[in-house]
């Protein structure tokens, strides 16, 4: 449920910084911005928030019954998709992306060997349906969801969630519908189709080996429905490594006193704490106010005990109000020494670019030390990058060559992922290929340095890429995991003119100079798609250290038309 805003080689350029502390919050001044102009300082900074958590139970999942067409015959409503602009204003800004003499030039896919293995496992998700969707219009896009251990795979699309074993065989008793999974209560006569929820994301946490899962209610906002406000994160935690049993399921209330509701689900943990973010909109959708972040100590949730997640409102760099900062996922063993979360520039431009008619450049890294506590801080840091980003035309597909397919904006969709001492990132850009500009992707690894206090004191770009197609053929809505030593993977969207939607993947060794291996398609589309609506994100998971393996999911072009997914795994 992806809402637009109003406006939307490894070349290292050092950065100064000092750090201050005030009230719980630190501030990272530096230089050497890509794109700098003169100015005296570059600033990150937040607020202490705290949110509530207002239900708590457990599901017994062998008790949950699975979704059936029959049970899902309800009356339409739209999912609502707010872009701050009118929509003819933000059709031009995508129109006008096509022809942007300020995208970046792209590199393309430059190894020398096809090294990109092959899947070991690949089968067919959850597809749009009357049972998983009973809401026309209501589950486009289906975003994405992944928990994936030794013995189970996890996928979480909108509106339901289903279990498989590592073979590709869907469980007994699946999918089952997000409400039901969550035991979410019914709003009332106001909406008697129950409650709105939307934009799933999971993880298996390795460690623990529990899986996780959350999403968002909204209620009263955004023209959804009349009922009294309402906005909710519902996150929910298995008790054992077993995801067909029982779960601890919690919610926590996003408001902060506002009526302000949140949007776009973000989720990620470390060894201590999970992570959960929002983008925070006013209450009929027209105006983005903005990010919010909270922590939650894993231990307290996996007890099934009562618990209040801690965090930070109104993040700001470079004077800008900042969108999108996503929670990492922390597959390492151990470190960095503080809870990390990072965001690209997007809605609000970069303080001296708006992202949309001229390139932004940079990446905010947040460290947040003692998380889960009513002690914790946060410190921010700007990273610099040697390349920029611009947001992207829409993509084109057979039959419609004019751009059809939404393709987001500058944001980091894809949860990133610290492994190996780097954060693995990626996002959608607009990239000039040497003939015209194609929906691409800007992706790279940062190196978080964290010291005893858990400030973060530096962020170093390692590696900073892009990767597009020729033609007229779009790469998009990257994913992206790390291995244990560092390998990558990339899952992404691509269409053309000439290409149904379908999904391809990408790997990178830590032995190879420059981008990644020539991809490979995970599943190939025969037909184009009557969705307009893609994304608005996909997913990756890693399965821990012992078996090492990625998996993987996206979506594509069912033979109805309508999106399905896919999911596979590779071993490196």
């Amino acid at each position: 449920m992806r809402r637009q805003f109003p406006r939307s080689v490894f070349t290292i350029l050092a950065l100064a910084a000092v750090l201050v502390s005030i009230s719980g919050v630190s501030f990272a001044f530096a230089k050497g911005q890509s794109h700098s102009v003169a100015r005296t300082q570059f600033a990150t900074s937040s607020k202490h928030a705290t949110a509530p958590m207002v239900s708590m139970h457990r599901v017994d999942m062998s008790g949950v019954p699975a979704e059936s067409a029959s049970q899902a015959k309800l009356p339409t409503r739209a999912m609502p998709l707010l872009t701050g602009v009118s929509p003819a204003v933000y059709a031009q800004r995508k129109a006008d992306a096509l022809h942007n003499k300020n995208a970046p030039v792209a590199a393309h896919p430059d190894q020398a060997t096809p090294d990109t293995p092959k899947t070991l496992v690949k089968f067919k998700g959850m597809a749009d349906s009357a049972a998983i969707c009973p809401y026309f219009g209501g589950c486009q896009p289906p975003d994405q969801a992944l928990a994936a251990s030794p013995n189970w795979v996890m996928q979480g699309v909108n509106t339901s969630f289903a279990v498989y074993n590592t073979a590709g065989t869907r469980q007994a008793g699946w999918p089952k519908n997000a409400q039901n999974f969550f035991g979410v209560p019914n709003p009332g006569s106001c909406d008697t189709n129950g409650p709105f929820l939307s934009d799933p994301r999971a993880f298996y946490d390795p460690i623990d080996g529990r899986f996780w899962v959350a999403t968002l209610q909204v209620e009263g906002a955004f023209g959804i429905n009349s009922c009294p406000e309402s906005t909710l994160y519902w996150i929910a935690v298995s008790q054992t490594n077993n995801p067909n049993g029982v779960w601890n399921v919690y919610a926590f209330n996003m408001a902060l006193g506002t009526t302000n509701a949140a949007d776009y689900t973000q989720f990620g943990f470390d060894q201590t704490a999970i992570y959960f973010s929002g983008n925070m909109f006013n209450q009929n959708g027209t105006a983005y106010s903005y990010a919010e972040s909270f922590s939650a100590l894993k231990s307290t949730m996996e007890a099934g005990l009562s618990v209040t997640a801690y965090g930070f409102f109104n993040f700001k760099a470079n004077g800008v109000v900042l969108d999108t900062v996503q929670p990492v996922e922390n597959e390492a063993s151990s470190g960095p020494g503080a809870g990390l979360l990072i965001n690209s520039f997007n809605g609000n431009g970069d303080g001296t670019h708006d992202c949309f008619s001229t390139a932004c450049s940079g990446l905010v890294v947040w460290a947040i030390a003692h998380p889960g506590t009513a002690s914790a801080s946060a410190s921010g840091f700007i990273a610099s990058t040697s390349k920029s980003y611009i947001s992207p035309p829409n993509a084109d597909e057979p039959g419609c060559p004019s751009g059809c397919i939404d393709t987001g904006d500058t944001r980091i969709s894809g949860t990133p992922v610290y492994q190996a001492g780097t954060i693995a990132f990626g996002l959608e850009s607009a990239l000039n290929n040497g003939t015209q500009n194609v929906p691409g992707i800007f992706w790279g690894l940062v190196q978080p340095t964290i010291n005893g206090s858990g400030v973060i004191t530096n962020a170093t770009v390692t590696l900073n890429h892009t990767f597009a197609f020729s033609g007229d053929r779009a790469a998009s809505f990257p994913a992206l995991m790390q291995t244990k030593t560092g390998n990558l993977l990339m899952v992404f969207d691509t269409m053309s003119s000439s290409i149904d939607p379908g999904i391809m993947y990408a790997t990178r060794l830590t032995t190879d100079v420059g981008g990644f291996e020539p991809a490979k398609f995970l599943k190939k589309s025969i037909v184009a798609t009557n969705n307009s609506r893609w994304g608005d994100y996909e997913a990756t998971s890693y399965d821990g250290t012992a078996t090492n393996n990625v998996w993987f999911s996206a979506q594509f072009s069912g033979g109805n038309a309508d999106w399905a997914t896919f999911i596979g795994k590779v071993n490196f």
